[in-house]
């Protein structure tokens, strides 16, 4: 029994196709949906940075304690991680902010998921972006939030055939007809991630949110997809709720809609530019150091394993993969660009 499958079927019967979001939802987030439980890491369909090495939790958390120190050093800094997955950021990064007083709280819709992360110390669970926070971050969510698709003129909808699910086309209503691409492709309309976007002034009185997803500037947020066991899937309507369905974001249209909730939107930087920036390649420096040392010392078994690590660690700034997702920093209106930044954009620091 597929559940997804029959609520979306049983929705189209009732009031005729649906918009690509509801299909998301249903389908993600819906009973018996993909995200039901945590889908990502190696036994999982997906691994996301925190799983590649631990060193990017290391690096993320001297962004954390640069806009620590950018607020005020507040105690306690307040964090809040939206799509937490399986917790593995979490853990890393309350280990590197030990000397921080932090209040963790991480934010999961899918009960199972939230189940797994009440094992966690020190973090409070919920199910909702609700409590105050001084940061927020989400790691790999907004790709992820049901979003609306267009194709030329046209909306995409989901309907059925004898076969099962299936394309409809048809007019593009007022809310999403403007954002229809001028040369006929295919445009998402992120309407998860702009209500998401929407939420952050209510919890950031003051404070920063760190948004990091695949997408680009100002471009084509490239075609729809889906992952099931660490391979693409290109038939996303085949099967609902037993594949990812995703689409790189469009990190301009974020920022516009976070600027028009009256926040402000600091240029995006690549994470290959923000975790060298972070200090990755001193990181890796004092690793080849190690590897070199142990070598010298006949611990060739460490040694090797000391390579691997390396190895691993710069699959996090591969162009041609993790190192071209985009960091994304809002801020209330009273708050400066961190350091960090600052070099990641190639600007001399204050």
């Amino acid at each position: 029994m597929n559940e997804p499958l029959d609520r979306i079927r049983r929705e189209i019967d009732d009031d005729g196709p649906i918009t690509f979001a509801r299909f998301m939802e249903l389908a993600l987030y819906g009973p018996g949906g993909f995200y039901e439980t945590p889908p990502v890491g190696a036994a999982g369909h997906f691994v996301t940075s925190p799983h590649v090495h631990p060193v990017f939790g290391e690096l993320l958390a001297r962004a954390v304690r640069d806009l620590w120190e950018a607020l005020g050093t507040p105690r306690p800094l307040r964090i809040t991680e939206v799509g937490a997955g399986d917790g593995t950021l979490a853990r890393s990064l309350l280990t590197h902010t030990a000397a921080i007083p932090v209040r963790y709280t991480v934010v999961e819709r899918s009960a199972g998921a939230r189940s797994a992360l009440a094992e966690l110390e020190d973090v409070h669970v919920t199910d909702r972006l609700a409590e105050p926070a001084d940061l927020v971050l989400a790691n790999e969510l907004l790709d992820n939030l049901p979003f609306r698709l267009l194709r030329g003129g046209a909306e995409v909808r989901v309907g059925r055939d004898e076969d099962g699910l299936a394309e409809v086309l048809v007019p593009a209503d007022d809310e999403v007809a403007a954002f229809a691409a001028g040369d006929g492709g295919e445009r998402v309309v992120p309407v998860g991630a702009f209500a998401f976007v929407d939420e952050l002034p209510r919890v950031l009185d003051r404070g920063y949110a760190l948004l990091i997803d695949y997408g680009g500037v100002g471009t084509s947020s490239g075609a729809v997809h889906g992952y099931r066991g660490h391979a693409l899937v290109g038939d996303i309507l085949s099967d609902p709720g037993t594949a990812d369905v995703t689409a790189g974001v469009d990190f301009d249209l974020i920022a516009e809609r976070a600027v028009a909730d009256r926040l402000v939107a600091f240029p995006t930087v690549t994470q290959r530019d923000a975790l060298v920036a972070l200090g990755l390649g001193d990181w890796l420096r004092d690793e080849l150091d190690r590897q070199r040392t142990r070598l010298g010392a006949g611990e060739g078994r460490e040694a090797v394993a000391t390579w691997s690590g390396r190895s691993q660690a710069t699959l996090l700034v591969d162009p041609g993969g993790l190192g071209r997702l985009r960091w994304l920093l809002l801020a209330t209106p009273d708050l400066d660009p961190p350091g960090w930044l600052e070099r990641a954009l190639g600007r001399p620091e204050a």
